[in-house]
């Protein structure tokens, strides 16, 4: 079934021409007429920016989607939400073309129509593809004549065989600085993976199937766009490195308490305002960093942390520690620059030679 052409919405009355406009992203963004141009500015394509962000953000505010989106996509917040949207399918767009040239081989008859399902099937696809090139061999199968000219969605279809295939063995594997605005949930075929890189991407979410890398030992993440983390985080029972600076995570799940094996964790520079309790239920704990956050208080189960050696909890906002925090028999390291601190157990001032200047 053919979109709607640009010459026969000039004939159509506003009232059955509104409701198409706000159903579909139909006709052409680039090509509907003048006389309707007030309307999908007003009506379409606001609502289209914010399903989008939805596609990358689906349970942040309506301004945390934005300020990501632009993020993501190099976009000028002072753009309208209108040019917001023609540039985001416009990087998308270029990009599939560029990957398969048959999904675009019917351009030059009729121009592509940007709907949110067009965005959506290119964006898997393109994350899948670029795992893909990143698999050792991937590259060289992707570029066989029978398989480098198929369309995305074919790809994708030929992704999982492949990796059942071909990469049961991989235990280390480098996805930095790809592009990976998500992770593909193929991931989990993975299933003998030591450590995963996918530091400097622009992750905003995991998925559910990390949970079941099941011998992952260190997991890279710092420099992405993740506001949360899944609750599967904490099947990963033989993790022993989560670094996770330069996000966007305002929480961590319960479930980050049952990594058993964990002894380092990295969360500096995120914008975390408390932790959970079950934090304390991290027994092989070596080294907490939560540098730049903006922490107001601290769990009191933090001071169960037996085998904490290293805490920097500096350039944060907060007023007090837990008494908990002077038992901790093995802490040999304590960052507490640039906190409005004012009450400290006399235990822990002697011990690491704290001062509070009273204002």
């Amino acid at each position: 079934m053919h979109p709607i052409s640009s010459v026969s919405i000039e004939s159509l009355p506003n009232e059955l021409l509104l409701p198409i406009l706000e159903a579909c992203a139909a006709p052409s963004l680039f090509g509907v007429c003048k006389r309707w141009h007030h309307l999908l500015a007003s009506e379409v394509m606001p609502s289209l920016y914010k399903q989008i962000g939805k596609e990358h953000v689906s349970q942040e505010d309506i301004n945390k989607q934005a300020f990501i989106l632009d993020r993501i996509y190099k976009l000028e917040s002072r753009l309208s939400e209108t040019a917001k949207v023609n540039a985001i399918f416009r990087q998308i767009f270029t990009l599939a073309s560029s990957l398969s040239p048959l999904d675009f081989k019917w351009e030059s008859e009729e121009k592509k129509y940007f709907t949110l399902a067009n965005y959506s099937f290119y964006l898997l696809n393109i994350n899948r593809f670029l795992l893909w090139k990143k698999l050792p061999g991937g590259e060289e199968y992707l570029s066989q004549e029978e398989i480098k000219h198929l369309p995305l969605e074919k790809k994708g279809e030929l992704l999982r065989d492949w990796i059942a295939e071909n990469c049961g063995n991989i235990v280390d594997l480098d996805l930095s600085r790809i592009g990976l605005t998500y992770l593909p949930p193929e991931i989990c075929q993975l299933s003998q993976l030591r450590t995963l890189y996918l530091n400097k991407n622009q992750l905003i979410s995991l998925p559910a199937e990390i949970g079941q890398l099941s011998q992952l030992q260190g997991l890279e993440l710092n420099q992405n766009q993740l506001t949360a983390l899944p609750t599967e985080i904490g099947q990963l029972s033989k993790l022993q490195g989560l670094y996770l600076n330069k996000n966007q995570l305002i929480s961590l799940p319960a479930e980050i308490g049952r990594l058993p094996r964990l002894q380092r964790l990295e969360l500096n520079q995120n914008q975390l305002a408390s932790l959970p309790a079950e934090i304390g239920q991290l027994p092989q704990l070596k080294g907490l960093y939560l540098k730049q956050n903006q922490l107001t208080v601290l769990p009191a189960e933090i001071g169960q942390l037996s085998k904490l050696q290293k805490l920097d909890l500096s350039h944060n906002q907060l007023t007090s520690l837990p008494a908990g925090i002077g038992q901790l028999s093995q802490l040999t390291k304590l960052e507490l620059a640039e906190n409005p601190l004012k009450d400290i157990a006399e235990k822990i001032r002697r011990r690491f030679r704290l001062r509070i200047d009273h204002k």
